[in-house]
Order: structure tokens, then C-alpha cells, then sequence
């Protein structure tokens, strides 16, 4: 079986699992700051001698700069130095995997009274993109136009607000903040086909990074 790495920090909870050597090797971690000082030796001890990888899954965002930024280096140093290529993956879709609704809104805390968004469906067992991922408040994201039927909230901007999920006829699942570090690693051996060398990965940011230019001393 297809031996792949995943790994997601695009929120607060980061994580990294194996899946197709045994039984699935999780780990995760609540990390406020210094994700990479946690990661990597997390990483280390799933990766057990003698496990041949065949490819690294990693999320590419949408997320939080910094921790994307992490998770995608660790990413692709793995990926270069076992000789493997690289799935990338949704951070949105990942955490939509989580759960089997029929209809799935997956949210992400953006900061600045924002959501990172994306509407998903169910069919037939296949989970397939309704939306595009969005940058919005989540007021904009419940309107109802778009909550008219019941639907699952997953993922850390779920917790945000769950009186307003709830009134727009949503359910957060149980979990919603879990990492989803096992879904990444899934799809990544569900797509090893569209994997990438490692030098084409590139992150999916919805909104450009807050950095202002020094002013230079005349």
C-alpha cells in the first residue's frame, strides 16, 4: 500500500500522520508559537526505520502564515531528502473530510473578526467543492442564501461564533477542531498522481501577508 506522510498547520492545532505502514501513526499538538520546534521531532518518531515513503501531503493553505509556512518547509526538506514528491492539499478541504454531511461548511479563524470559508457537498459518497475559498466575515459566510438547509460547521472557525452557526442551521461537529492531519495523508494517497517535485509546491494564501516596508532614514 501507498506509504504517505501528512501533515497540516494551518491552524492552532498542528499534526502530522502515516498512513499505508500498519495502522495509522497520528500526532498533534495545540502550538502557539515554535511549531517547528515541536513538528519536526514529532515527524521523527512516526517515521519508523525501514518506512519507505512514497510521497509527502501536506496543507497549502488557506491558514495562518507562519504555521502554513512551517508545515510546507518540513514538507518539502522531507520530501527532498526521501527522494519523494509532494500532494499538495486544501487546508479547507481537509478539514471538510472530517466529517460525512451532505452539506459541510469548513472554517478557519482568519483573525480581524474574519473567516477563511468554503462550502462543500457530499454526493455519493464524494466530497466536491461548491465554493470557492473565501476570506469574509462570518456573517457574510451564514447568509441565507447560503444556509438554507442544514449543514456541518468543521474546523477551528467553527468555535468562533456557535450561536450564529446554530441560528443559520448548522452543527458543529464533534471534533471540529481536531487536527486533520489523517485526512491530508489520505488524499495525498488518493492523488500521488498529481503529486509535484518538491520545487513546484507553492502556498494558496487568500489574503497578502501584513507587512509594512521600513521607512528608510533620509
Amino acid at each position: 500500500m501507498t506509504c504517505v506522510l501528512g501533515i497540516d498547520t494551518a491552524g492552532p492545532v498542528v499534526g502530522a500522520c502515516v498512513v499505508g505502514h500498519g495502522e495509522p501513526r497520528q500526532w498533534s499538538a495545540r502550538v502557539v508559537r515554535g511549531a517547528d520546534g515541536v513538528l519536526l521531532p514529532a515527524i521523527a518518531d512516526l517515521l519508523v526505520p525501514g518506512m519507505a515513503l512514497d510521497a509527502v501531503s501536506v496543507s497549502v493553505g488557506p491558514g495562518a502564515f507562519t504555521g502554513l509556512r512551517v508545515g510546507v518547509a518540513t514538507a518539502l526538506g522531507i520530501a527532498v531528502s526521501r527522494r519523494v514528491p509532494v500532494v499538495c492539499v486544501s487546508s479547507l478541504e481537509a478539514r471538510a473530510e472530517m466529517c460525512d454531511g451532505e452539506r459541510i461548511l469548513a472554517l478557519l479563524d482568519a483573525r480581524k473578526s474574519r473567516v477563511y470559508a468554503q462550502w462543500f457537498a457530499r454526493k455519493s459518497g464524494t466530497l466536491e467543492a461548491v465554493t470557492d475559498p473565501v476570506d469574509l466575515s462570518l456573517g457574510e459566510v451564514l447568509s441565507p442564501s447560503l444556509t438554507a438547509e442544514p449543514f456541518l460547521a468543521v474546523g477551528e472557525g467553527a468555535g468562533l461564533d456557535p450561536e450564529a452557526v446554530a441560528s443559520a442551521g448548522g452543527r458543529i461537529v464533534q471534533g471540529a477542531s481536531e487536527s486533520p492531519a489523517w485526512a491530508v495523508a489520505l488524499l495525498g494517497q488518493q492523488r500521488i498522481h498529481s503529486a509535484l517535485p518538491a520545487q513546484e509546491v507553492a502556498l494558496r494564501y487568500l489574503r497578502p501577508a501584513d507587512a509594512k516596508k521600513r521607512s528608510q532614514a533620509p
